[in-house]
């Protein structure tokens, strides 16, 4: 299990590494990040997560709408900072919030990979990879907010440690949970609805918020496609 956990861990200390030693451009950057994310995570909810679903849980619908629902609710604590939107005016004022929501997220992320992923904890899976890239651009952004907003207090590393393993904790609980069977087979195919449903809202919202009409339109177009194409290949071969 300890190579998935890398992985994970790798996400968010890439973004920033990228940020604050590299001094990466951000909005460039987090632009194609998040579209080819948000398109890789769209594929991993329609073409992984949600055939299983509907195959074994009639409500997975409901399930699925009640996922997308309350990822809307969290990103009234995130302002939807995990996609990059480092300006947003919906980013919450309090730094506490802020990272609690942004927490939230990421451990939910990371309990889904380890419960798709239970069987085969120490397999890196498309789910896990989709999830890193996904979490580059969130710690970019946090990063960027965190040190515009308290510059040199040492407070902005204790919370960007504190993040960088919210995933891959979110990842052991979710391989733990399943097998020790601490939760029921319905249960956790309900979880899965709920975490498609989150998975689908996140990736709508990048891809559509992101006008494909604009000058770099074509580069988009082939990040969207490059992501669901990548997505349907690690789904497949999975």
């Amino acid at each position: 299990m300890i190579l998935p956990i890398l992985i994970l861990l790798s996400g968010p200390l890439l973004g920033i590494v990228l940020q604050r030693v590299l001094k990466v451009h951000s909005h460039k950057f987090i632009s194609h990040t998040v579209v080819f994310s948000g398109s890789f995570l769209m594929g991993i909810a329609i073409f992984g997560l949600m055939p299983e679903l509907f195959d074994n849980i009639k409500t997975a619908g409901l399930w699925i709408v009640f996922g997308f629902l309350f990822q809307i609710f969290l990103e009234r604590f995130t302002g939807g900072l995990g996609h990059g939107h480092i300006h947003s005016h919906e980013v919450p004022k309090s730094e506490l919030v802020l990272f609690t929501g942004l927490m939230i997220h990421a451990l939910l992320e990371g309990y889904s990979a380890g419960l798709s992923n239970y069987l085969n904890p120490g397999v890196i899976s498309g789910m896990i990879g989709g999830i890193a890239i996904h979490e580059i651009p969130a710690a970019f952004s946090l990063s960027v907010l965190m040190h515009s907003k308290w510059q040199k207090s040492g407070h902005v590393y204790l919370f960007l440690v504190l993040y960088i393993f919210a995933t891959p904790l979110g990842y052991t609980a979710g391989v733990f949970v399943h097998n020790a069977n601490i939760i029921s087979e319905d249960l956790s195919q309900i979880i899965t609805a709920i975490i498609a449903g989150t998975f689908l809202h996140i990736s709508t919202t990048i891809v559509f918020e992101n006008s494909l009409r604009k000058k770099e339109g074509l580069s988009k177009w082939a990040l969207i496609i490059s992501g669901l194409g990548i997505s349907y290949l690690a789904c497949w071969l999975g």
